[in-house]
């Protein structure tokens, strides 16, 4: 009876660790978020905290584009002919200055980068710089033994192999403009005001507060990797939000301390000699045009396109902080003339 028991009980642990065996093996094979090779098959692009580690291991680059979901439109085909290089976007929705950095760094591991374009955002450096949020370190950190989490996911094995299963056949050769790209949504001024919560003015936020964070976040997550890789040039560019963004930021009295971010990003790397800076925030042609907008952040592909033309050329570029503090006056007179316009209708 005993050994009837100890081979039932043997057999079961046998059959048990062969079905996860077989488990870990075909999310081996399929690899959804490629951490062990680019796919053969077209991977489901919708979470940038799963995709974007394996993305940044495994695929050939040279250049990368990061930033949060204002890079989302970009597309790598335009940046490597406007630059010469080949490329991967890397964006991180709703994310800091940290997660950012964070990304940058692993990829300065792994890959030699001639450029490294980096959408900075000024509400992203007033960011908690050790946030660590969306950051999924086991499928970043080279210790295999972190792998059982994903070769062992229940998730990835019952729904993302399943799913990505069914583009077997797609196309590949579009997928790197294509990833992340919103395509569920409407581009016109209309979607624009929708998204326009009208308020009370409140009072403006002293431009000072909060600045050591932006200071941090700048030589943390920044200006150490630029200091690192001298090989490197870094594009940092302000993205263009719409006026109306501007409207709702300055009704909000945080209008103000964002203009000294923009500011600090100057003081703090300019120094560098591999670095070059741009201000797009304050692009009147493109930021009154909300037809190239779907809500009162986000601009088009064609704006995206717009911008790596423009830095390629050199255009747009911001020589001093005195400079930067110009584009921020153009954007205290272009909000003006929209909230007059704005509150007449």
């Amino acid at each position: 009876m005993l050994y009837s028991c100890r081979r039932w009980a043997i057999s079961v642990m046998t059959m048990l660790a062969a079905a996860l065996c077989l488990c870990a093996l075909a999310v081996y094979i399929v690899d959804p978020f490629e951490q062990y090779r680019e796919s053969s098959i077209l991977p489901l692009y919708d979470q940038e905290s799963y995709n974007n580690p394996g993305i940044a291991k495994n695929y050939a680059y040279d250049a990368v584009i990061l930033g949060t979901s204002m890079v989302e439109m970009s597309r790598p085909s335009v940046i490597d002919e406007a630059f010469g290089v080949r490329s991967v976007k890397l964006p991180m929705r709703g994310s800091h200055t940290a997660q950012m950095g964070w990304q940058l760094g692993h990829v300065l591991e792994s890959h030699d980068l001639k450029l490294a374009i980096l959408a900075v955002d000024a509400y992203s450096l007033m960011g908690p710089p050790d946030d660590d949020e969306e950051i999924v370190e086991y499928l970043w950190n080279s210790n295999p033994l972190d792998d059982v989490n994903y070769l062992l996911n229940r998730d990835v094995l019952t729904v993302r192999i399943p799913r990505m299963l069914r583009n077997a056949g797609r196309p590949l050769d579009a997928k790197r403009d294509e990833m992340y790209q919103w395509t569920d949504v409407t581009f016109s001024a209309q979607s624009v005001y929708d998204t326009i919560s009208v308020m009370e003015q409140q009072a403006m936020t002293d431009p000072e507060y909060r600045i050591e964070r932006s200071t941090e976040n700048i030589q943390r997550h920044i200006a150490a990797h630029i200091a690192a890789h001298p090989e490197t040039e870094f594009y940092i560019y302000m993205p263009p939000y719409s006026v109306a963004y501007w409207y709702q930021i300055t009704r909000l009295g945080l209008s103000e301390q964002q203009f000294r971010s923009r500011e600090r990003v100057c003081e703090l790397l300019l120094q560098y000699p591999n670095v070059k800076i741009f201000d797009f925030s304050s692009r009147e042609e493109w930021i009154t045009d909300l037809d190239q907008y779907f809500d009162y952040s986000h601009h088009s592909s064609e704006i995206s396109d717009r911008i790596m033309r423009a830095m390629a050329a050199g255009d747009g570029r911001v020589y001093t902080v005195e400079d930067m503090r110009e584009g921020s006056g153009h954007i205290r007179r272009m909000t003006e003339a929209f909230a007059a316009e704005y509150e007449r209708r």
